[in-house]
């Protein structure tokens, strides 16, 4: 089977969860940033699914979490922030800390509010 055929269809499509959670780290590999794309929005039936699929590779997507909280993606930036990084172990946290300090000095945007709450939490000397 192709890899890629696992990958959902739809954001209704949640046929192949369990599939993935069976694959090695290397076997999902090449489909880890497809699916880091399906948190873009937590609206998605389907998100709510990839995410413990998403977390149990926590190493495979933590450089893509990464360019994430660099773009200009507000919403995905507000759901990598909201959905996966309290998951996180405290490590990939604190090599996130500078990126996410830096949100929350943005002035005007969506996930500002939501930075800081992280910051809040899991940054003891903010």
């Amino acid at each position: 089977m192709e890899i890629r055929e696992l990958l959902p269809k739809n954001k209704f499509d949640n046929s192949n969860i369990n599939r993935l959670f069976l694959l090695t780290d290397e076997e999902i590999k090449p489909i880890i940033y497809e699916l880091l794309e399906w948190t873009q929005d937590y609206n998605w039936p389907i998100t709510k699914e990839i995410i413990p699929v998403l977390l149990e590779r926590e190493d495979l997507i933590f450089p893509y979490i990464r360019e994430i909280l660099q773009s200009n993606d507000e919403e995905w930036i507000y759901w990598i922030i909201k959905l996966l990084l309290p998951s996180f172990s405290a490590s990939h946290k604190n090599m996130l800390k500078d990126e996410i300090v830096r949100l929350t000095n943005l002035s005007e945007e969506d996930y500002k509010e939501t930075a800081l709450e992280f910051c809040h939490t899991y940054f003891n000397d903010l």
